[in-house]
């Protein structure tokens, strides 16, 4: 799913679930804030698995806030506010990898 579609469908009111509304939200957050452009949902996922070098799980995003901190945010300050609103994430879902909510989420708004 590209970001333009999800923006669409946040601002036309769509009806669907609250929580699919907010981790859309935390996405889009989350896309804005990110360093280097990109233009769907397996792009954002592509790139953390490239930044982190593993799996898009909350452990993995916590210690990739780590290894920012070390390097004194320097390079990473907006990456940074990304991982912060992607994190928020997981406290609206039962499932603890990116990839997954951005799957079923993407499984869900498809019309």
């Amino acid at each position: 799913m590209n970001f333009e579609t999800l923006l669409n469908i946040i601002k036309n009111n769509t009806p669907v679930d609250k929580t699919d509304l907010l981790i859309a939200d935390l996405i889009l957050e989350a896309e804005r804030d990110w360093i280097k452009p990109l233009n769907n949902l397996d792009e954002f996922i592509l790139a953390l698995e490239e930044e982190i070098g593993g799996e898009t799980s909350k452990i993995n995003l916590i210690k990739l806030l780590a290894r920012y901190q070390v390097n004194g945010f320097k390079n990473s300050a907006w990456n940074t506010e990304s991982i912060m609103a992607l994190l928020e994430i997981f406290e609206l879902s039962e499932n603890d990898n990116l990839k997954t909510i951005f799957q079923d989420l993407s499984g869900r708004l498809s019309v």
